[in-house]
């Protein structure tokens, strides 16, 4: 607690002062670490759950997630006092896409608030498209809305018969379209990447709605 306090006050101290671009890039860089670190640590952890060590496995699961809770508001915090006078200007591109990384693991209304500064920077190309459109999609999945651009997916069921659905979709029939305005591959792509990843296989079927979704996770 002691050391997210300091780096928030150097985080204020920096704006305030009108810390040069390289502090924030260092500052940036650690925040980057932090937030790629737990989550490594809770993909490693994830992929080796079986049904024999599941029961093994769930303290540090459930350690890994609070820390990663802990970590994300700590970023959130410092992101936020980095951007309490606007976007600063000259920064390292790493260091813009780790202010992307941080609204884009944040809590809702903090993704809310941010959403149309992400767009103004994807606009003026200090991100990519793809991130402003998986943000956007992360919000309208949170919001229980259908998402634009096909970037989000839920996961449900048990340990023995786990499934992985892209979430409900605007337009299936652009949405290929729309993916390649932003710079993403196909959705068949998409799935194929997932499955590979996650080590599910995904799913995508247009026709499923937002309710239907729910409904499935639910059961």
């Amino acid at each position: 607690m002691k050391n997210s306090l300091i780096i928030i006050f150097i985080a204020l101290f920096s704006v305030a002062c009108g810390g040069s671009e390289r502090q924030t890039d260092k500052l940036l860089a650690e925040v980057w670490g932090k937030d790629q670190g737990v989550r490594r640590q809770m993909m490693e952890l994830t992929k080796a759950v079986t049904i024999e060590r599941r029961e093994e496995l769930i303290d540090s699961l459930v350690v890994v997630a609070e820390s990663m809770e802990h970590i994300d508001a700590e970023n959130m915090a410092v992101v936020d006092a980095i951007l309490q006078q606007g976007l600063p200007e000259g920064l390292a591109v790493e260091s813009y896409k780790t202010i992307w990384i941080v609204i884009d693991h944040a809590p809702l209304n903090r993704q809310v608030h941010y959403l149309p500064l992400i767009k103004q920077m994807a606009t003026e190309g200090v991100i990519g498209m793809a991130e402003f459109a998986t943000l956007y999609d992360r919000v309208a999945m949170k919001q229980n809305r259908p998402q634009r651009y096909g970037t989000q997916c839920v996961q449900f069921g048990t340990p023995e018969s786990l499934q992985l659905f892209i979430w409900a979709v605007e337009s299936p029939e652009t949405l290929d379209s729309l993916r390649d305005s932003v710079g993403l591959g196909s959705i068949a792509d998409y799935l194929l990447q997932l499955t590979t990843t996650m080590g599910i296989e995904a799913q995508y079927i247009p026709t499923l709605s937002v309710e239907e979704l729910n409904e499935l996770r639910n059961n």
